[in-house]
Order: C-alpha cells, then structure tokens, then sequence
C-alpha cells in the first residue's frame, strides 16, 4: 500500500472517543453558577412570600426589563470592542425627552421623530468615537463628559420637568399584549438575538469582538481596530436611543431623572453576565440572565418589604461581586494556561 494510500486509510477512520455523560455540561458551575444561584433565589422567595411564585409576579419580571436589558446590551457591545460608555443611561433619557417633545410641542409625526432621535444618536456616537478614537482620550472620560452635557442641554431645551403627551400609537405599539407579555420584550429579544448573531456568526463580529480582546494582536493581522472602536461607541449611542423610544412606549412620558437609576444595574448587569455561559467574556446570553437574576432579587426583596434602599444595595453589591469573580476566572484561565505543557 504507497503512502497516500495509508495516509487516506488514517483520515477515514474515526478516532475513538470516550462517551460524554450529556448530564456533565449542565453541572459546569463555572458557565451555569449564575442560573442555579437564580433558580435557588426563585425557590427561596417562593418559601418566604408565597405570593412571588405566581403568574402575575412572572409577567412583572418578564415584561418590565426590556428597557434595562437594552441599555445594558449597549454597554456590552462598548465593552466587547474595548471601550467603557458612561453616557448611554443620559443619551437614553434625552431619547425619551426628545420623543415626547418633537412629537407634542413641535407636531412632528411619530415616525419622523422617531428617525430623527435615532438619527441625533449615531452622530453623538460618531462624536464620542472621534474625540476617543482619533484624538485619544479615554472613552470613559469622553462618555462620561458628553453624557453630562447632552443632558444639560437636553434639560435647557425641553426643561428636566416629567413630561407627557405622546402619540398613542406608540404606547400601544409597545405596549401590546402578546402571550402574556408586552410588544417591547419581544423586540428586545430581538435585538439581542440579532446582536448575538452578528457577534458570534459573522466575520466582521468575530474581527470585532477579537480587535476588544487584544487590539495590537488584530491590528497584526490586518483588522483596522481603530474602525471596531469607534463602531462599538456608536453601535452603543444607537441602542441606547432605542431604549428611550422603548421607555416613552411603556410609561407613555419622559423622566430626565430616571438615567441615574439605569446606569448602575446596566454595569452590574454586563459584568455579572460575563460570569455565566462563556465566562471571562461579556456575552448576549449572560445580559438576559444577569438582568433577570438581579430584578428576581429586588423584587422579592420589595415583596419582603424592603424598599427605596435595598435597590442601590442590590446592585452595588451585585456589581462589585460580579467584577470580583471576573478577575478570578480570568486569573484562573491564565494559570491553567501557565501550567498546561
């Protein structure tokens, strides 16, 4: 027999392999932890309020994130292209306030308006990504500078007074009830199965997840780095808008003052959601997770009776954990790297 011939003969038989018990995957308390802490949280509530394992308080959960998980989509996708956004919580609440003002004091058709509030955000992304790409400074001083001055000019335009008023088609748009649970986390899910697939299945979303991961490396290789970074700022002004345009939906009005309490959770929630599924990496999945981890636990908190405080509490202990055991995954990673022959 020549030595193509062996060489074929190799190749066509199939290397034994031993047999996966299907269970094994499942008990990975590094990928799966974050959802048996969850699913102990639920049965633990359940004990204590028996009024919190109902159908009525899964509808409350299910469908009142939707803005929280895309504010805090937009932070993950900042994050993955290695950039820090403090500005989407502020670009989502002036969003809001330009929705209902443009729409009620200016008569501008809903759909229009809506255009041009997308519209405003990729230029404000545009603007973040030339001040911290081309110029150079940090993306979190940046963001967090913009932030601060789009709201004041936001507030010194439309004033920083609750306002009301919106087209009602919108708010029964977004407000529609499907299975159970209202049109706006439907197209959440949306966007994050959209995201996860450009992320994970196409060569531009792995160039850019890869350029966040080590920019010297995959600007070796040919990928224009400086391109990923100012995407991802943009990328993350845009879904930031879009979750104000959700929120005017679901409240029917714009609060200026609410961006303050969307940022904290958003971090807590991208750090916490890099703990699960593919730990020591921000990940679509993970956000869904986190996000409903963190509301199960105030919520059965509230129902407990602990309110107004237990909410920074929660989510301040929640982000500084989730920070914690990101390093400690990674240092763990890179010493089985160093011990691996």
């Amino acid at each position: 027999m020549s030595q193509n011939q062996s060489a074929e003969v190799a190749i066509a038989i199939p290397e034994s392999r031993p047999r996966l018990n299907p269970l094994a995957g499942l008990l990975d308390i590094e990928r799966f932890g974050l959802i048996y802490v969850w699913l102990l949280l639920i049965a633990g509530y359940s004990l204590f309020v028996p009024s919190f394992f109902s159908v009525s308080t899964f509808q409350i959960v299910l469908g009142s994130q939707a803005t929280q998980i895309v504010i805090t989509l937009a932070v993950v996708v900042a994050l993955l292209g290695g950039e820090f956004d403090l500005s989407v919580a502020n670009v989502m609440a002036v969003a809001a306030t330009a929705v209902v003002t443009l729409n009620t004091d200016y008569a501008w058709p809903i759909g229009w308006t809506i255009l041009a509030v997308i519209a405003a955000a990729l230029a404000f992304g545009a603007l973040n990504a030339f001040i911290s790409v081309r110029i150079g400074v940090p993306s979190i001083i940046t963001t967090l500078g913009s932030g601060t001055l789009l709201m004041g000019a936001a507030n010194g335009w439309a004033g920083s007074a609750p306002r009301a008023g919106v087209d009602q088609r919108l708010i029964d748009l977004v407000s529609l009830d499907v299975l159970g649970a209202p049109l706006a986390i439907y197209v959440t899910f949306a966007i994050g199965i959209g995201i996860y697939y450009v992320l994970e299945h196409t060569p531009a979303g792995r160039a850019f997840v890869f350029s966040g991961q080590n920019a010297e490396v995959a600007r070796l290789a040919g990928i224009r780095v400086a391109r990923m970074r100012s995407a991802s700022l943009i990328w993350s002004s845009l879904l930031s808008s879009v979750a104000g345009i959700l929120l005017v939906g679901i409240t029917g009005a714009s609060v200026p003052a609410v961006a303050s309490g969307y940022l904290l959770p958003a971090f807590a929630g991208a750090f916490l959601g890099s703990t699960v599924i593919r730990p020591g990496r921000f990940n679509v999945a993970g956000v869904f997770i986190a996000i409903y981890f963190l509301v199960t636990g105030v919520t059965g908190l509230q129902l407990l009776g602990y309110t107004g405080w237990v909410n920074d509490v929660f989510y301040g202990f929640s982000l500084v954990l989730a920070v914690v055991l990101t390093q400690l995954i990674a240092k763990s990673r890179r010493s089985s790297g160093a011990r691996a022959p």
